[in-house]
């Protein structure tokens, strides 16, 4: 058939709408006699993922398309050798009125190039027509399978960053905020240019606050941390302090508290800390009593100085029976402790003896009281023993000043360990102690620091309540114990 029929062949099934792989069968059987199965033998459908269209069968059929100008002979590509398809380029779905004029058009013009869509052409019973140029066949098919440095439309790795960079901008927020998508953005951070980084910090500057509390994001504002420029960083820092508390508040989420502690490592300039610091004191309190929000207090002691930490030491301070009595506060205090200096460590260590009465019976505040005395600061025994001067006996029988008690007598000396000691024997129960649940532990420990007169005189006091003692628990312990001391 002459290329004018077939173009009149294609144009007549544009017109009425149906599949070209029917009409074609159906000019076929009218104009040839055969069966069926010969007819469905040879048909065949494919379509292209770029919804371009395509040959669909090749037969022996004068009416159907035979011509080698419109199949195999553009550019010498007859030449080519019938190879399987190897993997599936032409999208499963298939358009059945797509026009068939532009590729009249194209295989009619000087130099067809299928390069830059098509490294072959689709032919019937699953073979494709491989090109003549190996070389531009390799390329393209390592091209779309990502070899030799080209993603799979053929770009090189530049250009492929580069168009990945672009189909980035604007989705960055969301990117962030994902949990799969958030990992590729960080490790992708690594490789960016100042110039491409900067574009994605000003995505995300605007948005710092509320990607720091988010599951994923937080991690993305920390990679932004790591490897941001000072100047970058400050704003960073501006943006998390603008507004009062703002700063606490991220601190006290699970997720900010990690990105500020990240913030903290990496701030650099006396502007920065500062700024830090400053919106961070006034909460400090809050944060020490947080779960989350006391780890922020810990960063500061460990990155900032004794100077720059003294607003929020003097805080802490204030609020120090408060902070005391929580079971994360009593543990952040002791650490404020150790790291204060000067003046502000007076204030912490006059705040712990005012309130040591009540803190020594707390179940969280006796910890704080002990720790003091762990220190063995001059002065600071004696200041507490005045304080809990008359309540040493209470102290003893009471589950958690006990421990305060056997505390002073590790920690204080025999000086200070004499006087309480006394202050137990003259009381009028004190045979209660021993056979007290705590008590007993009491006299057990000093016992153990007593020496003398006064060791003696404990000793007295045993004997005088054995009988009574071998009929309680803690009295047949403590006995046990006091006759194996004996041998």
């Amino acid at each position: 058939m002459s290329q004018q029929g077939s173009s009149l062949a294609f144009d007549d099934c544009s017109r009425t709408q149906q599949p070209s792989c029917v009409s074609g069968f159906l000019v076929q059987t009218q104009n040839s006699p055969q069966t069926l199965e010969d007819a469905f033998s040879r048909l065949s459908v494919s379509a292209s993922p770029f919804n371009r269209p395509h040959f669909d069968f090749i037969s022996d059929d004068p009416l159907v398309i035979t011509d080698p100008s419109k199949v195999l002979s553009c550019n010498d590509w007859g030449r080519g050798v019938l190879t399987p398809q190897s993997s599936n380029f032409w999208h499963p779905t298939f358009t059945p009125n797509t026009g068939y004029t532009y590729y009249d058009r194209f295989l009619n013009s000087e130099n067809p190039t299928f390069g830059g869509a098509f490294s072959s052409l689709p032919l019937s019973y699953g073979t494709q027509q491989k090109t003549p140029d190996a070389d531009a066949d390799t390329d393209f098919l390592n091209g779309f399978l990502g070899g030799n440095g080209s993603d799979i439309l053929g770009f090189n790795a530049e250009e492929s960053r580069l168009r990945w960079f672009n189909d980035l901008r604007g989705r960055v927020l969301l990117l962030a905020k994902d949990q799969h998508e958030c990992r590729t953005l960080q490790e992708s951070m690594k490789m960016f240019t100042n110039e491409e980084f900067c574009v994605i910090f000003l995505e995300l500057i605007n948005h710092v606050n509320e990607l720091m509390v988010d599951p994923f994001g937080n991690y993305v504002v920390q990679r932004m941390v790591e490897i941001c420029s000072e100047e970058q960083r400050t704003r960073i820092v501006f943006s998390v302090t603008h507004y009062d508390f703002q700063l606490v508040r991220i601190c006290l989420s699970p997720h900010g508290t990690r990105a500020v502690e990240k913030l903290m490592e990496h701030i650099t300039t006396q502007e920065q800390r500062v700024r830090v610091m400053s919106s961070l004191s006034p909460g400090a309190a809050i944060l020490a009593k947080d779960v989350n929000g006391h780890r922020v207090i810990l960063h500061c002691l460990k990155y900032f100085s004794a100077e720059e930490n003294k607003h929020l030491l003097n805080v802490v301070a204030n609020k120090c029976f408060w902070i005391a009595t929580d079971k994360t506060g009593c543990c952040v205090l002791q650490q404020c402790v150790n790291h204060a200096q000067g003046g502000t460590k007076k204030n912490l260590i006059a705040a712990i003896i005012v309130n040591a009465s009540v803190l020594a019976e707390d179940c969280y505040g006796n910890y704080v009281v002990q720790h003091l005395l762990s220190l063995r600061i001059p002065g600071v025994a004696e200041r507490l023993l005045r304080q809990l001067e008359g309540k040493f006996f209470y102290l003893a029988c009471n589950k958690y000043g006990s421990n305060v008690v056997e505390r002073f007598f590790q920690d204080s000396g025999e000086p200070y360990s004499t006087i309480i000691i006394l202050e137990l024997l003259y009381n009028f129960n004190v045979a209660m102690l021993l056979v007290d649940p705590y008590g007993n532990y009491v006299i057990k420990s000093a016992l153990s620091v007593s020496k003398g007169g006064i060791r003696n005189a404990l000793e007295q006091l045993i004997k005088l309540n054995s009988l009574m003692m071998q009929s309680n628990l803690y009295g047949k312990k403590l006995l046990s114990w006091f006759d194996k001391r004996k041998i």
